[in-house]
């Protein structure tokens, strides 16, 4: 199957690059100056990022092409105080300021936001994948609900894929070979099909071995090496004039993932108590020693042969209309994907822990936005609907159940577990669910200018979520010939013997505002400075969870109130630096860990408590001299979580996760000319203090302070780029992933170490 995609898109690309010379009216190549002052869109309307009173950090199509980023989770890298937590790619956990999302249950949401071709991307499980042909990612700190909505509390991501502009035909095709046996094919061509019809396709193959490999010298252990890829990508775009005054763009995606090997954690080294399981703290923490068992973090043991499948599309029709000094945009979008994901949740050859979750994802979306500048004042009205709709399924097997087994054995239902048994806690638990969930809001933004320098700025937005879940709950062992079924709602009561609603049918409908008001100031021609107050919301939602328990099924909304002041300065025309300090202030901030109070086991839920923190971003850009640009960005945060509700004892003052109190980017690339064409040296990288990877703050979950670098080479020619690429080149060692299991441990997943990738790129 592998081969026959490829040769199909193999096909395509030779098709491309045969026919599309004879039609090239004009030779392209991407720009890839880190010193370009990219228009963004962070306000709806396309603006300077010099000049929006906002802090949003923005990578071109070049700079991410000189990068070597091609997977939509590696922006994080040169984005300051912007991280990423992912144990496969089947979840994709941002984290920005510290906020984040850290629960794998399928039906949360993030509290950062993400777009593409501003459209909505409500499933964290949508949101990895190739990354190809892009014209600007765009990064916004802070709350983003008035214009953007729901669940953009800790910010938003907007990736904007290159359009049908030109009239002209261009493209590029793109060759690459890499460790682990990596192979890239990427291409794209575009330019007029008809009067005033222009259109672009771009597709992206890659495949590649795990650099985790497998413990041979255990025969249990499945020999398929771990955190490799295999899948493709396309898009099609098709932009129409329909008459000087309507424009309709119109975008059609396709993805797939094929049997992507998963699993691949690591067991932290840990005591043990007299019953054989890891010593905990009085938090319900695991107490780790150092190392992990199997002595190589690059190493599985694998018993249970993991995998993901994922399909994905993603349909959009935009259309703008002028009416004189009026812009009317309507943006209609539907996304559907469906996942089938199995992993080997333990670090060990036996079925200790064993997790499934199937998600099938249908999602439409309408927006409708009126616009125009009278004078002084800008301004921008609309509204926004949401269908999501999600049917669902998470199964475990094995050790996740230990609390629930002994429940289900105290009144009577099965056999208690003994410890010492092959396999002592041999409950299987399986929880299908439907959720939708309806979404209605109305917002509106002026942008007035009180004098030739100064703008305020007052925006609004109402929203109401309307959700709806049905929710079963099996759970059965060995020693039972009938499942037992059970559940729990906040509606209701415990039953009886500590078993639970047999059914669960709930709702949420959840309203509330978001806001936004900010002074800026334009000081002379180079320097502006602004001061914001944003008022950011997420709605609660339900804790799909074996063992929870009914005050704990659904957790609050949270509010914050993030205050804000920078500056955006041309220091000179060839150096720029922007900064901005802020102060968060939660309520009811949504908080993970995966041992709830009052138990010893793993059994994800959420909570909330009250939360602040405060910090700040600087980013330097300059070309140093005509062959030299550097780029250097820092990011400072403080933060406190006031009271974390785990297994023990309450966690008080614990930081954000992934929340160093100072980490940064930097990239240094020179230039040198030989004849027409350009040989550049490029060093570029980021660097974390350190941090925990949980709000539970355990010892298992701590990541000390680490650089990654990066070195590239590359030939460039007007038409050709041959480049050579090393990530990671130190080969340093760090997590990626951790889960604190209480008394089953502490496991991780590991980042890759050095790799290397060769490309050939011919632009046209």
């Amino acid at each position: 199957m592998r081969k026959n995609k490829l040769s199909t898109i193999i096909a395509i690309t030779l098709a491309t690059s045969i026919v599309a010379p004879l039609y090239a009216a004009e030779e392209t190549k991407k720009e890839k100056s880190i010193l370009e002052v990219i228009q963004i869109t962070a306000t709806k309307r396309s603006e300077s990022i010099q000049t929006v009173p906002i802090s949003v950090s923005a990578l071109s199509g070049g700079q991410l092409d000189a990068l070597g980023l091609s997977d939509t989770t590696e922006i994080t890298q040169q984005i300051p105080g912007f991280q990423v937590n992912a144990f496969s790619p089947q979840l994709t956990i941002f984290n920005l300021r510290g906020i984040s999302q850290n629960s794998f249950l399928d039906n949360l949401e993030g509290p950062i936001a993400v777009y593409q071709d501003e459209s909505y991307i409500s499933s964290m499980n949508a949101i990895s994948g190739q990354m190809f042909d892009i014209e600007r990612i765009e990064v916004l700190r802070g709350p983003q609900g008035t214009l953007f909505g729901r669940n953009a509390t800790g910010g938003l991501v907007h990736y904007i894929s290159a359009g049908a502009h030109d009239d002209y035909t261009n493209g590029y095709i793109e060759l690459g070979l890499g460790s682990f046996n990596r192979q890239i094919l990427e291409g794209a061509i575009g330019g007029e099909l008809a009067d005033n019809v222009r259109g672009r396709f771009a597709f992206r193959h890659e495949t590649a071995d795990g650099y985790i490999e497998a413990d041979t010298s255990i025969p249990t252990v499945d020999p398929r090496a771990i955190g490799g890829a295999d899948g493709y990508g396309m898009r099609a775009t098709v932009e129409v004039d329909f008459s000087d005054t309507l424009t309709g763009t119109f975008i059609a995606k396709y993805a797939k993932d094929d049997d992507v090997p998963t699993g691949g954690y690591a067991f932290e080294n840990c005591p043990l108590d007299a019953d054989g399981f890891c010593a905990v703290d009085t938090h319900g923490r695991a107490i780790v020693t150092g190392g992990v068992a199997s002595g190589d973090v690059h190493k599985h043991q694998n018993d249970t042969r993991g995998f993901l499948n994922r399909e994905t599309q993603n349909y959009t029709a935009k259309f703008v209309k002028d009416f004189d000094d009026v812009e009317l945009v309507s943006i209609t979008n539907y996304m559907s994907m469906d996942k089938t994901y199995l992993e080997d949740g333990d670090a060990f050859p036996d079925p200790i822990v064993v997790l499934s979750q199937d998600a099938d994802i249908s999602q439409f979306s309408q927006e409708l936005r009126l616009s125009g500048i009278n004078g002084a004042l800008k301004w921008q009205v609309g509204a926004f609907y949401m269908d999501f709709e999600l049917d669902g399924k998470t199964t475990t097997l094995g050790a996740p159940n230990i609390d629930l087994s002994f429940a289900l054995a105290d009144a009577g239902v099965i056999s208690k577990p003994v410890v010492g048994d092959d396999n002592p806690f041999d409950g299987f638990s399986s929880r299908p669910f439907v959720e939708s969930v309806e979404n209605s809001s109305i917002f509106g933004q002026i942008d007035y200018s009180l004098t030739e320098q100064t703008t305020l700025t007052a925006g609004l937005r109402y929203s109401k979520d309307e959700k709806e879940i049905t929710w079963r709950a099996f759970f059965t062992s060995d020693d039972q010939s009938d499942p037992v079924l059970y559940g729990a709602t906040a509606n209701t009561g415990v039953a009886e013997a500590g078993l639970l609603n047999f059914f669960t049918e709930d709702t949420i409908d959840y309203s509330d505002y978001a806001a936004r008001l900010s002074l800026a100031h334009q000081f002379n021609e180079d320097v502006m400075g602004f001061v914001s107050w944003n008022r950011g919301i997420k709605g609660g939602n339900w804790t799909l969870s074996s063992g929870v328990s009914p005050d704990r099924f659904v957790h609050d909304p949270e509010i914050l109130n993030s205050y804000e002041a920078g500056f955006k300065a041309s220091i000179t025309d060839s150096t720029r630096l922007n900064a901005t300090v802020f102060y968060y202030d939660y309520d009811d901030y949504q908080t993970f860990v995966s041992v709830p109070p009052g138990q010893t086991s793993p059994n994800p839920q959420v909570g909330n408590s009250d939360a602040k923190s405060a910090g700040a971003e600087f980013e330097l850009v300059s070309s140093v001299t005509d062959n030299l640009d550097v780029m250097f960005g820092l990011s400072i945060i403080n933060s406190k979580v006031e009271a974390v509700e785990a297994g023990g004892v309450p966690i008080l003052d614990a930081e954000f996760p992934s929340a160093p109190a100072i980490s940064g980017n930097y990239l240094a690339r020179h230039y040198t000319e030989i004849g027409e064409a350009n040989f550049v040296i490029q060093f570029d990288g980021a660097f974390y203090g350190e941090q925990f990877l949980e709000v539970t703050n355990g010892p298992g979950t701590k990541q000390h302070g680490y650089n990654i670098s990066n070195l590239s080479f590359s030939y460039d020619t007007e038409s050709w780029s041959i480049s050579l690429k090393s990530k990671n080149i130190f080969d340093v060692v760090y997590k990626a992933y951790t889960l604190d299991l209480g008394v089953l441990g502490a496991t991780s997943y590991y980042a890759p170490g050095r790799t290397f990738l060769a490309t050939v790129t011919y632009n046209f």
